[in-house]
C-alpha cells in the first residue's frame, strides 16, 4: 500500500473518529423562553441539553447579541453577570441550565440566546434563540359603541371596538350572534399620550336584513386578547330591527265597531229617558 494512500486512510479515519466524538458530545439544546410576560413579573429563562459524555464548558445568555450571564464550572465562583441596562439577573436562582430576570420591563422585548458549549477537545458550541414580550395589558374591557340600536333593512350597521392603553396593542375579534366573525376586521392603532401604550379599534360593517337579525333581534359582542396573558369582553350589545306597522286593509276591528256600537246604543238610550220624562210632566 503506498503512502499516499495510507495518509488518506489514516486522515479519513481520523474524521470519522472526530465525527463520532462530535455526535457524542452535544445533542438536542432546547431553549425554552416564556412568550410574553406582565411588566414587573419575573421570567425565568430555561436552556436544556444532552452532553452525554462530554464535560460543559459554559452556558452563555444573550440579549440580541450582548452576553449578560454566563456559567462557567471551571471558574470560581462558576457564575457571572455582565451589566446590561434594565436586566437584573437572581443569581441564586441561576445556574448551568436557567437563568431569572426580576422586574421586567418593556426595554427587555426581544430576542433571547443560549449559548451552549462543550469541553475539550472539541470545544462543539450550539445556539438556540427565541423571543419574549413584555406586556402591559389593558387596564379594563373593551368598549363597544353603535350609532343606534334600531336598523331597518338594507341599512348599513356600524359597530365600533376600542380596547385602550396596552403594550403591545391588543387583538380585536368580533362575534355577531354568539359566532366568531372570520377574518380580520380593519383595525387601527394609534398611541397613546406618551408613547409607551398603545391602542387599538376595529370597526365592523354588516347590512341589516332578515338574515342579520334572528327573531328580530341581533346581538354584537367584541374581545380584546393579548398572548395568554389577557383575554375580555365587551359588554354585549342588542340591536333591533326596525320593523313598520302595517294598516289593516280589513278595515274596522271588531272590537272597534262594538265600542262605536255602545256608544250609539247609550246615546238613543239617553233621549228616550229625557222624551219620556217630558211626557210626564
Amino acid at each position: 500500500m503506498s503512502r499516499s494512500i495510507l495518509r488518506w486512510l489514516t486522515t479519513l479515519i481520523f474524521h470519522l473518529y472526530l465525527c463520532a466524538d462530535w455526535a457524542q458530545s452535544l445533542r438536542g439544546v432546547r431553549l425554552d423562553v416564556p412568550e410574553a410576560v406582565l411588566t414587573g413579573d419575573t421570567a425565568r429563562l430555561a436552556c436544556d441539553y444532552d452532553l452525554e459524555q462530554a464535560a460543559l464548558y459554559s452556558i452563555k445568555w444573550y440579549r440580541g447579541d450582548e452576553e449578560f450571564y454566563r456559567f462557567v464550572p471551571k471558574e470560581s465562583p462558576p457564575t457571572r453577570v455582565f451589566p446590561l441596562p434594565g436586566i437584573h439577573v437572581d443569581i441564586s436562582l441561576s445556574d448551568a441550565r436557567k437563568v431569572t430576570l426580576l422586574d421586567v420591563q418593556k426595554q427587555l422585548t426581544g430576542f433571547y440566546k443560549c449559548e451552549v458549549s462543550a469541553d475539550a477537545p472539541l470545544f462543539h458550541t450550539e445556539i438556540k434563540s427565541a423571543s419574549m414580550t413584555v406586556v402591559d395589558v389593558p387596564p379594563e374591557e373593551p368598549t363597544l359603541t353603535v350609532d343606534k340600536y334600531r336598523y331597518s333593512a338594507g341599512e348599513q350597521i356600524q359597530a365600533n371596538c376600542t380596547s385602550r392603553a396596552s403594550y403591545p396593542a391588543a387583538n380585536l375579534t368580533w362575534f355577531v350572534n354568539g359566532q366568531q366573525v372570520p377574518g380580520p376586521a380593519p383595525t387601527v392603532i394609534f398611541p397613546e399620550p406618551g408613547g409607551s401604550l398603545e391602542t387599538s379599534r376595529s370597526t365592523l360593517e354588516l347590512e341589516a336584513d332578515s338574515a342579520t337579525f334572528r327573531d328580530t333581534k341581533l346581538r354584537l359582542r367584541c374581545e380584546a386578547s393579548l398572548f395568554k396573558l389577557y383575554r375580555r369582553s365587551s359588554e354585549e350589545l342588542e340591536l333591533h330591527e326596525d320593523t313598520p306597522q302595517l294598516a289593516s286593509v280589513l278595515g274596522p276591528s271588531i272590537a272597534d265597531s262594538s265600542i262605536r256600537l255602545d256608544a250609539s246604543f247609550s246615546m238613543v238610550f239617553a233621549i228616550l229617558c229625557i222624551l219620556l220624562m217630558a211626557a210626564c210632566r
